[in-house]
């Protein structure tokens, strides 16, 4: 599986006030560090909870495929259907893409599912949707947004130290840890 992901909001999935209140800092001098910071505290959290902050299009290409395939995503973002509607695309040996002959449906919600309706031949299948919860930071529940500002600070406060502890800070790995998606 090959996933990628194309950000649809500009806005920044942290505050940085809050960050820096987080990390007790009182100065301005390090505000672009913070900021590069909180960007990869967010990323982090997104990729250990397998989900989207803020709006993007999730696209994802499967060589192997069923009836029922479990987007690697969430949550679905129904809001950016108008701007950024599902394809279902079947991609041949070439790599030309065709929309998939049969029909489909998604369930949305934070783990999305898209339910193919028939079977198309194809070396690879190739599906775009919209995830995340919101274009904006007031979008983000207040939890996942306390965990970016708390593992943004820890990162801050242990930059340069080789004998950290690495992960998530102890408060966002809990935070994150009710919204994974459990695996068997």
């Amino acid at each position: 599986m090959i996933t990628t992901r194309t950000p649809i909001s500009s806005a920044t999935p942290y505050d940085l006030g809050a960050v820096k209140e987080r990390a007790r800092i009182s100065f301005d001098d390090d505000d672009l560090q913070l900021s590069v910071i909180g960007n990869t505290a967010a990323a982090e959290i997104e990729a250990h909870c397998e989900l989207a902050l803020l709006a993007q299009v999730v696209t994802v290409t499967l060589r192997a495929w069923c009836s029922r395939i479990p987007m690697p995503v969430g949550p679905f973002w129904p809001e950016g259907l108008a701007d950024h509607p599902i394809t279902v695309e079947l991609i041949d040996e070439a790599g030309n893409a065709t929309p998939h002959p049969a029909g489909w449906w998604i369930e949305g919600g934070r783990y999305p599912v898209l339910n193919l309706t028939g079977n198309g031949n194809g070396a690879a299948i190739r599906v775009r949707y919209p995830a995340g919860y919101g274009t904006d930071r007031a979008s983000i529940p207040a939890d996942l947004a306390l965990a970016v500002t708390d593992h943004a600070a820890m990162m801050y406060d242990a930059r340069g130290l080789t004998d950290a502890a690495q992960g998530l800070s102890i408060a966002a790995a809990r935070i994150a840890a009710r919204h994974r998606r459990l695996a068997i």
